[in-house]
């Protein structure tokens, strides 16, 4: 629950300072951080439904997988897009 509270700060912390002149680098970092906790919050739901209780492998291995996650977004939304490119 704590993962889904933090996505739903953070979201809301990039969307207020969307229309401010923020650095790319940063807007990017927040909504990857809001992205990938939650997508790691539905897979914690879905592996403790699943197994009843999580076993430590399986959460190590969904907190790599975030992690993983989390950089590729986060070099995805730092680009900048196709037409503003030289």
């Amino acid at each position: 629950m704590l993962a889904g509270a933090l996505a739903l700060v953070t979201a809301t912390v990039a969307l207020c300072l969307q229309g401010s002149q923020i650095s790319r680098r940063f807007f990017a970092g927040l909504i990857s951080i809001a992205v990938t906790l939650s997508v790691f919050t539905v897979f914690a739901w879905a592996a403790t439904a699943i197994v009843g209780v999580a076993s430590l492998p399986l959460i190590w291995a969904l907190i790599m997988l975030a992690i993983l996650f989390a950089l590729r977004l986060y070099r995805e939304l730092q680009s900048p897009p196709r037409d503003e490119q030289g």
